[in-house]
């Protein structure tokens, strides 16, 4: 499928395909310009007249990835629904589903563990971190707090929440190097349910 669609400027969609292919495959360290401009049939001043740099294509392509991912996520919940476990449930499973559906990207992501730019590394973080927390405020807000036990402190509970998912995560990508694949990716979602499960017997009446 085409990430990068666009009837305004084709030129500059063809590169950004050809680029999230490349760097897919190789990485940013082994992606090849050349290789860029060759399969968007541009010139590389062409390329260099959208994006200044080699790293500022992939910085765009990464941030673009996350930002597709948190998209379908705020899609595919429904919000309505004011019970936070419910929206976790749903989150994972969209999630899921949505690397499933942008394979490329999670190739994109699985490659990001081996960048050695500084200047990458802390860009792609900041990017990250902003996402996170606005997935956090979207999933935790408006949320019914009378579903929750009467001596539990509720903010402390939805932090319990955050932190053990973000611990999940972060152990999952340890274990299986990034590898989005539909089997690591099924392995998370259980063992995310699994604590929404606990989560939900020791937090609600």
């Amino acid at each position: 499928m085409s990430e990068f669609l666009s009837k305004v400027d084709a030129r500059r969609s063809r590169i950004l395909e050809a680029a999230l292919v490349e760097f897919a495959e190789k990485g940013y360290k082994k992606a090849s310009t050349n290789t860029i401009v060759r399969e968007a049939k541009v010139s590389k001043g062409l390329l260099f007249h959208y994006f200044i740099s080699k790293k500022d294509l992939y910085i765009y392509i990464f941030k673009h990835a996350k930002e597709t991912i948190q998209a379908d996520l705020n899609k595919g919940v429904n919000f309505a629904d004011k019970d936070v476990l419910n929206r976790l449930f749903s989150a994972t499973q969209v999630v899921v589903d949505s690397y499933m559906k942008h394979k490329l990207f999670g190739r994109i992501l699985e490659k990001h563990e081996f960048v050695e730019d500084e200047e990458i590394i802390k860009m792609t973080k900041s990017i990250s971190k902003q996402i996170n927390e606005d997935c956090f405020t979207e999933i935790y807000q408006t949320i019914d707090y009378y579903v929750f036990k009467d001596s539990i402190d509720i903010e402390r509970s939805l932090l319990t929440m955050k932190f053990t998912i973000d611990r999940l995560k972060s152990d999952w990508k340890d274990k299986h190097q990034s590898k989005y694949t539909k089997e690591t990716l099924e392995e998370l979602k259980i063992q995310v349910y699994h604590y929404l499960d606990l989560f939900k017997d020791a937090f609600y009446r």
